[in-house]
């Protein structure tokens, strides 16, 4: 398994970052040590060590009983290396937000659902910014705003990417320090924000996703429009540097043996490893993993509570028929409940994305790859979906969106230790044949239907994992999780 990034070094760099890159202005506070314990799910402790550094290095001033107050903001380097920094960077700019641009749109008219947004905290700023442009404050307060209204959708997944969005984006520099891009698209006949604020007060969500993905692709078409432009305008030229678009949703609750855990889990629930079969030895699953020993019996042992396999002295271990009463234990813990909200919010991202991706993906579909999938679909047993989602994200060529699927995905493999809940073959029937419908519809060249059918497929999931969930499980917390529409 790949390094794990240290708690203390992902929050130090992430806050230290949103200083230098402008997101917190000299003379504001830092959000409490609560609030950023909950947002990078991790102990007091690190989050105070992680003051402590920045206090060090002069970046925060900390006074008793108060927030940290930030006293040095970006870097002294002048405009010129600025601009260098920038088109090194380039492509994954440009790639980042075109990333947005189609993710963006349904994530802001799901979570503005029946939002009055009048009451959110940075309505009264984004106003004044839309009255007054950029001396108002810059991008920070639209920004702000619409970071309110992701969280008050009751989602913090649609949070999480609207922080990295804000992480890679280099707005700072492109609104405070490049004339051109604000010549070209922020200094209209009209205020972008305000544009965005009157879009999402509408009622009809089809008009608004429309309108919101055309402001965003007008955004992502500017962005690419100034990075040309300063290319050209510099006479040298700049290599590329290679830099990784990072979202995990799971750091600081992914521990070794919880990765291996999900993976295991995943394998039994898809069939690779069926009941009555004997797991890799540990010491196979320790080499495999490239972990210890210790660390392969903890995730057995977890995988044993969970009642799908036993451990047999001098045998090893052997997947068994799941034990109901084990997993109604199991559901009355806490953590428990609180995976299978983060399932269900995963879903319901799912549920938002998969359409864009599925759009772009499917005019770059061979007659190879399509008579591939065809063969694929006569396997039985087989779950179509996970082999349709192979192909989109093997065409999905933003990498930015690509690790977005990929990630959102991985939450997805916690939930199928549900794959042996009672309706399961009525559940894969189901949607092996909307699969099929949809895949029709692909090699019949009609792209939009296609990516309809498969966002309806994980809709579907949604609802029935959401039913079952109340029902067989009692979590009625999960009954307000809205089943996202059709945009």
């Amino acid at each position: 398994m790949n390094p794990q990034e240290t708690k203390f070094s992902f929050v130090y760099n992430e806050i230290k970052q949103r200083i230098l890159e402008g997101y917190i202005l000299p003379g504001n506070s830092l959000p409490s040590s609560r609030m950023l314990c909950e947002q990078f799910h991790v102990s007091r402790y690190t989050v105070n060590r992680v003051f402590d550094e920045l206090q060090k290095e002069g970046v925060i001033d900390i006074q008793p009983r108060l927030a940290p107050i930030v006293v040095s903001g970006k870097g002294t380097s002048n405009s010129s290396n600025t601009v260098y920094d920038i088109l090194k960077q380039k492509e994954f700019i440009s790639q980042v937000y075109q990333t947005f641009a189609l993710i963006m749109p349904p994530l802001l008219v799901f979570a503005s659902h029946n939002c009055e947004l009048e009451i959110l905290p940075h309505y009264k700023q984004a106003i004044r910014e839309s009255r007054l442009g950029i001396s108002a404050g810059g991008w920070r307060p639209p920004s702000h705003f619409g970071a309110d209204i992701l969280k008050i959708g009751g989602n913090e997944l649609f949070s999480e990417l609207y922080s990295t969005f804000d992480f890679y984006s280099k707005l700072t520099f492109f609104t405070e320090e490049c004339p051109y891009f604000s010549e070209h698209f922020l200094q209209g006949s009209t205020s972008v924000t305000g544009v965005i604020i009157d879009i999402l007060k509408g009622k009809d969500p089809l008009v608004k996703h429309e309108q919101l993905s055309n402001v965003y692709q007008k955004l992502a078409d500017s962005i690419e429009s100034t990075l040309k432009y300063l290319s050209d305008t510099i006479p040298i030229c700049i290599a590329q540097t290679d830099i990784s678009y990072s979202w995990n949703p799971m750091r600081g609750q992914d521990y070794y043996y919880s990765k291996i855990v999900d993976e295991l889990n995943l394998k039994i629930g898809l069939g690779e490893y069926s009941v009555g079969m004997y797991l890799p030895y540990e010491k196979q699953l320790a080499s495999q993993y490239g972990v210890s020993l210790s660390t392969v019996r903890k995730a057995l042992s977890e995988l044993e509570q969970r009642g799908f396999v036993k451990t047999l002295n001098g045998k090893g271990t052997i997947v068994i028929k799941p034990d109901d009463t084990k997993i109604h234990q199991l559901a009355l813990n806490s953590g428990y409940v609180e995976k299978s909200l983060r399932y269900l919010h995963a879903l319901q991202l799912m549920v938002l994305i998969i359409r864009p991706a599925a759009l772009v993906a499917a005019p770059q579909f061979t007659k190879v790859e399509l008579d591939e999938l065809a063969n694929r679909f006569t396997s039985p047993g087989s779950i179509y979906l996970t082999d349709i989602l192979e192909f989109i994200m093997k065409h999905t060529t933003l990498k930015p969106l690509f690790v977005i699927l990929s990630e959102t995905n991985h939450l997805l493999e916690w939930g199928h230790q549900f794959a042996y809940y009672p309706s399961k073959k009525h559940t894969i029937l189901y949607l092996n044949k909307q699969v099929i419908l949809a895949f029709q519809q692909l090699r019949e060249g009609n792209a939009d239907s296609f990516a309809d059918g498969i966002a309806d497929c994980y809709r579907y999931y949604l609802s029935r994992m959401k039913k079952h969930l109340v029902e067989k499980y009692k979590f009625r917390n999960v009954a307000n999780i809205r089943v996202p529409e059709k945009y």
